[in-house]
Formats: structure tokens, sequence, C-alpha cells
């Protein structure tokens, strides 16, 4: 599982399904619709601390994990861990406030950073495929899809409306992705025959069409459809981390 950079996905997935939680309940709180507990923003500041375990478990040394931030101003890698540790700080004070709107604001416009800031972390130049706005949008629908996903399991009224135009968009998104890169170059088009032949990206597709169907169901299947949805945004980001080909593959021999 080495090449599919397992932590990454992990902590990708996590910290942006935090986000979404993060924005729903600064949304509803704004619209008076949200009591003031403090146990919806312990649940989102958890999935966004077991993403950063996954994180910290990726680097080499993570005993010198502090060294991420020493590059700033050049590496869109430290601003991500900056990123990260202000939005958790944000979570942790929404939690102290319990739920105030003030910080819920800041955590939410914090969280929307993170995610913009990791659009650009992963657009990786050597993947032409993804070195570009892409990358940025998978990230935002795994917010937007996730989030409304998880927030029927703190008890809370399910976005239904939202979760289903999300799940469309983020299955049109997939399936449109390989189909124009079929159109570009070698490098692009390596990369539509990998994701196309790929059992994780087929079965990531299956897991969004049946949560899709399930989700007429509304707050019933809320559990099933929760898993559903994080099983198959997981395996399209193993996909993207794991079978988007590298210009580096051909070094040496020719195209």
């Amino acid at each position: 599982m080495e090449k599919y950079e397992l932590p990454l996905v992990i902590f990708t997935v996590l910290s942006q399904m935090s986000v979404g939680m993060t924005l729903i309940l600064t949304l509803r709180t704004l619209r008076g619709q949200l009591a003031s507990k403090r146990l919806y923003w312990l649940v989102s500041g958890l999935v966004l601390a077991a993403a950063s375990v996954a994180a910290v478990l990726h680097l080499a040394h993570p005993d010198r994990a502090y060294n991420a931030l020493i590059n700033l101003e050049h590496a869109w890698l430290s601003r991500e861990i900056l990123g990260a540790t202000l939005y958790g700080a944000a979570v942790g004070v929404t939690f102290l406030a319990k739920g105030h709107k003030v910080p819920a604001v800041l955590a939410s416009i914090l969280g929307i950073a993170l995610v913009a800031v990791q659009g650009m972390t992963y657009a990786a130049p050597a993947m032409v495929a993804i070195a570009n706005g892409l990358t940025m949008l998978l990230f935002f629908i795994t917010v937007w899809v996730l989030g409304c996903a998880a927030i029927p399991l703190l008890n809370l009224t399910p976005a239904v409306a939202a979760l289903r135009q999300g799940i469309v968009v983020c299955l049109a998104v997939l399936i449109a992705a390989p189909i124009i890169w079929l159109s570009g170059g070698t490098i692009m088009q390596m990369t539509a025959h990998a994701w196309i032949s790929s059992p994780l990206y087929l079965a990531s597709l299956v897991c969004l069409a049946v949560a899709f169907v399930l989700s007429r169901h509304g707050e019933r299947s809320a559990k099933a459809l929760f898993i559903l949805l994080f099983v198959g945004v997981f395996l399209s980001r193993l996909t993207f981390f794991g079978d988007t080909v590298s210009t580096i593959v051909n070094i040496g021999h020719l195209y």
C-alpha cells in the first residue's frame, strides 16, 4: 500500500470531513438552529486529531515534526501544517466557548483556508493530470459530501438535499476527469487508463452510486450512508494518490 500514500489519504480525508462538519455546525449556529453543546465541536476536533496522527506517521522523523514549519515562505507543505494547526486551535477554542458564533466562524474560515492550501500542496507539477484546479475541487467536494454525511451521526437533522447534490457532483467529477484526460498528452492518457482500470476507482463509483440511491431514505439509513460514502471517498483518494501517473515514470525511456 506504500504507493497509495495511506497516511496522506487518511489525513486529507479526515481533515476535510472535520472541516465539512465545522462548516455545517457554524451555519446552523448562525441560523439559531443549533444548541450550544460542546459535544459537536469535540467530535470535529477528534476527527482532526486522528487525521493529524496519520500526518505525523507519514514523516520520516515524527519527533522532528516541528521542522515542517521552517519553510513557510516557499513550501505549501509547511503552510498546510500551519493551516491544520491554526484550524485545530480554532476548533478547540470553539469547543471551550460552547459553540459561540465568533470562534465558530473563525474555525470555518481557517478550515476553508486549510483545504485550499491542501489543494495547492497535492497538485504536484509532476502529476500533470491533477496539477490544476481538479485537486482542490475534489478536496472541497469531500468537505461537502462527508460533512453532510457525518452530521446525522451527531443526532442532528440531516441535510439530505445538500448531500444528494454533493454525491451527484462527486460522481460527475470522478467520471469526467479520466474522460477529459484521454484527450490530453501522454501522461494524462496514462493516468486516465490507470484510473479506469483501477478496482479502487471502480469500487468508489459503485459505493457513491449506491449511497445516492440509499440517500432517498434520509435519516433512517444515516449510518449505512455514512459508511458507504466514507469508503467511496477513501477509495477514490487512494486512486488519486496511487494511480495518478507522474512525469518521472518514463525517465530514461522513450514515450
